[in-house]
Parts: C-alpha cells; sequence; structure tokens
C-alpha cells in the first residue's frame, strides 16, 4: 500500500460523512452522481416501427437496418439520439404492403434509402406527474421537418432499461402520397431503445 493511499481523507469528504452521519445515514453511504452515458444504437437494442391505416387493413412494418448513438443523462432525464434508419429493409405484414411502403409515393426508398431523426429529450409537467418529450427533427424522403415525440422510460431499480418513444406524423409534409386516399394520415412511428443491463 502507497503513502497516498494511507493519507486522511481531505477536509471536503470528512465533512460529508459528518453530515450523513447527522442524517442517521450510514457512514459508508455516498452522493449518488449519474455521470452521462453513450450507446450505440443498433437492430439489436433498437427497434423502430412504423404503423399506417389503409382502406384494405393495417400496414405494421419495422425497419431492418437502423444504427445511431444515444446519450443519457439520468440525474437530469435528458438524452440525445441520432438515429438512421435503412428504408431498404422496411418489413411489412405482406409483399404487396412492403412493395407499397417502399414506392415513390411513399419512402420512394430508390431516391431516398435511408431516413434520420435527431433530437433531445427532456422531462415536463403532465398533470402534475413528470413525463418526457422528444424535439427534434425527421429527415424522409430527402425534406427534414420538426417532429416530437411522446417518450417514457422504463426503468428496472434504479437503472434506466428502456426508452419508448411515440409520435404521429403526417407523411404529405414529407412528400409522401396517400396513393389515392387508399393510405390514411397520419401515420404512427415506435422507436424502442433497450439499454443493457449493468451488472452483465
Amino acid at each position: 500500500m502507497t503513502d497516498t493511499a494511507l493519507r486522511p481523507a481531505p477536509r471536503l469528504a470528512r465533512l460529508l460523512v459528518m453530515a450523513l452521519a447527522c442524517l442517521g445515514l450510514p457512514a459508508l453511504a455516498r452522493p449518488v452522481h449519474a455521470t452521462p452515458q453513450h450507446l450505440t444504437l443498433t437492430p439489436d437494442n433498437t427497434a423502430v416501427l412504423l404503423h399506417a391505416s389503409s382502406v384494405i387493413g393495417a400496414m405494421d412494418g419495422q425497419f431492418g437496418k437502423v444504427s445511431g448513438t444515444l446519450d443519457y443523462d439520468l440525474s437530469r432525464q435528458t438524452c440525445h439520439v441520432d438515429l438512421t434508419m435503412d428504408a431498404t429493409t422496411v418489413h411489412m405484414d405482406t409483399i404487396l404492403a412492403r412493395k407499397a411502403a417502399q414506392s415513390g409515393g411513399m419512402l420512394g426508398t430508390d431516391r431516398w434509402p435511408t431516413a434520420r431523426y435527431v433530437g433531445d429529450c427532456r422531462p415536463h409537467i403532465v398533470n402534475g406527474g413528470v413525463a418526457s418529450r422528444m424535439v427534434g427533427h425527421l429527415t424522409l424522403r430527402g425534406q427534414t421537418h420538426p417532429m416530437m415525440f411522446d417518450t417514457r422510460m422504463d426503468f428496472t431499480g434504479n437503472t434506466l432499461s428502456m426508452l419508448d418513444s411515440t409520435g404521429t406524423f403526417d407523411g404529405r409534409k414529407w412528400g409522401m402520397s396517400t396513393m389515392l386516399h387508399t393510405v390514411r394520415q397520419p401515420m404512427r412511428t415506435e422507436t424502442r431503445i433497450t439499454l443493457p443491463n449493468p451488472s452483465r
């Protein structure tokens, strides 16, 4: 053991231990300090779902390839997301629905193979409770417009385990067609980010 390890704790640390003792807390207790975390987004931990309604029924799909980053600060309950979706890999319930989704009137994957969302979430008060909202911009079909998500943070104990964001958008704003009014607006999208268990 080095001399440094044997040196007495700084005055500030001693005062903190004394304050904790006065509050009736164990002397070994330490203040919680949640440092900002960084997560690389992949198809293994991120699912981006797309829901639309048409005259022939529901059109539910998922992007097969996604990439990006999530930076989050638990102490402030804020986050920053930069997410890119490979539109050419969108999977739908049927081949007909997939071709319609990828067509020039919808996602237009031949001309615009990727879509991207960049946004920040922050807490706000709803009916006396704390909720979270993500505000950012969606780039789709080569056009970028504002888009907002309602965001839910799920916890396992004191650890963030899932970030679930749901939002609706009118595709016509990005130049999407209603396919002769067969696809109803608005459409809904959901992003589920699963965070790793720190004990593993």
